[in-house]
């Protein structure tokens, strides 16, 4: 490397205010037990691409086109095979609730299908399947729960068992309440019955509120092929209703490929892109660009004196921040407290400017650590068992800061590791002055700047 020197910012450090805590920890600045979310904007994107744009791309082109794709003699087999093959998917990849939609998109395909000609066995299908997705909500898609497929398993088949029992010794005829309209005189505005109706709508706003909190494409899968399913029971041609079956199961099959790239890409404690994803953008990189490397300061000390717990909300509250930094900037996690931001078509200059407010963002976080009275209520989410190392009742009022190293490359052609290895000289020589500062490497040439005072 070549003789450098350091441009630098100096702030007054604040660091952790010293004190005693438990590990609940909040901020002024609106972050809550489970992190801030991305914006409204974000998350409308995420909920409707892909599975929202899949659905309308059906709605347009079934009617016309694709409809006649169902009616050819292994027409009747494409759902079947877009099920099987999701499910598939699903259990190599563990998402045990995406896999059980698909089990249920399937049942519900083949029972309709079966009876066509059973009004009544068909109003009964559309008030079970909502209800059964509502269900799935109640799954823990954190591991494969046997358990948890047995008793969803054994309720699907009795239903099943119930239904043909009725076909069977012609008793039908009791389901037919089904059909009844909940508000009389109100027009019937498709096939599917109003109390059937009524309940895709609960599903459906129950699905919503599960992807608000989440944010996952697991929920979006779950919504828009509830949605697709009710398409598929409102059309009168069982050809299209065959063809909106198949879409919904194609949209949990893409469900289970966002979320396996999701674990695979993104860190799941803070949802920022994690090193996988950092690994593969910087070695794509090519012109000109700026990599800064971002540590949070005293965190060793954060996690002894507050706890783990509180710990992980400053790495959300770093991550959330770190999502609203300018310039084009993207953010990853690297690993532990250190993030990293690339930035495309940027020099470091002009990236040493928007750092640098993200610093200041996050220095004026005020966080309130309260007392061990809020906090030690027992938490089955929790990682650690970690006790504070001092015990007080009083809550503590106490900030975060973050020290920043920023470089770009010297001369075309330079290896991006040696950027990398620049961002982190100037990030250790951050830590060395003081923290809570901004230092940019600047290879080849001595400068020297005296950066704003906050």
């Amino acid at each position: 490397m070549n003789r450098a020197a350091v441009v630098h910012h100096p702030v007054r450090t604040l660091g952790v205010i010293p004190g005693a805590g438990a590990a609940d920890v909040s901020s002024s600045h609106g972050l809550g037990s489970n992190g801030m979310k991305p914006g409204l904007s974000a998350a409308l994107r995420k909920l409707v691409v892909p599975n929202g744009a899949l659905l309308a791309a059906a709605a347009l082109l079934l009617p016309w086109k694709l409809a006649a794709i169902f009616a050819l003699p292994a027409g009747e087999y494409i759902g079947l095979a877009i099920a099987a093959a999701g499910i598939l998917l699903a259990w190599r990849l563990r998402t045990p609730r995406l896999m059980l939609m698909l089990i249920l998109v399937l049942v519900s395909e083949r029972a309709w299908m079966w009876s066509a000609t059973e009004v009544a066995i068909q109003n009964a299908l559309a008030v079970l399947l909502p209800l059964n997705v509502t269900v799935l909500l109640l799954v823990d898609d954190a591991y494969v729960d046997w358990e948890a497929f047995a008793w969803w398993g054994g309720l699907i088949a009795l239903q099943a068992a119930v239904m043909a029992v009725m076909v069977g010794t012609d008793t039908t005829s009791a389901l037919r309440g089904l059909s009844h309209p909940l508000i009389p005189h109100f027009p019937r505005q498709t096939l599917v019955p109003q109390l059937a109706t009524l309940l895709f709508l609960v599903s459906g706003t129950a699905l919503l509120v599960s992807f608000v909190l989440s944010r996952k494409p697991r929920e979006s899968g779950l919504f828009w092929s509830l949605c697709a399913c009710f398409l598929a029971m409102s059309a009168a041609n069982p050809r299209l209703a065959a063809g909106y079956f198949a879409v919904a199961a194609a949209i949990v099959g893409t469900s289970v490929i966002e979320t396996a790239y999701l674990v695979g890409y993104h860190d799941e404690l803070t949802g920022l892109p994690g090193r996988r994803a950092f690994n593969q953008a910087v070695a794509a990189l090519d012109g000109e660009y700026a990599i800064a490397m971002l540590d949070v300061d005293h965190f060793k000390r954060f996690n002894d004196t507050f706890g783990h717990d509180a710990g992980d909300q400053v790495l959300r509250m770093v991550a959330r921040r770190m999502m609203q930094v300018g310039g084009g900037g993207k953010a990853f996690r690297y690993g532990g407290e250190e993030f990293a931001i690339v930035f495309r078509r940027t020099a470091a200059e002009e990236a040493l400017e928007h750092v640098e407010v993200l610093r200041a963002l996050i220095a004026d976080t005020n966080f309130v650590v309260r007392g061990l009275d809020r906090s030690q209520r027992r938490r089955t989410e929790r990682r650690y068992r970690h006790r504070p190392r001092k015990l007080r009742m009083q809550r503590v009022d106490t900030r975060v800061t973050v020290s920043i190293g920023v470089a770009e490359q010297a001369h075309p052609g330079m290896p991006v590791e040696d950027v990398m290895e620049a961002a982190d000289k100037a990030l250790y020589r951050a830590k060395e002055r003081g923290r809570n500062r901004v230092e940019m490497y600047t290879l080849g040439r001595a400068r020297a700047g005296a950066g704003r005072a906050t």
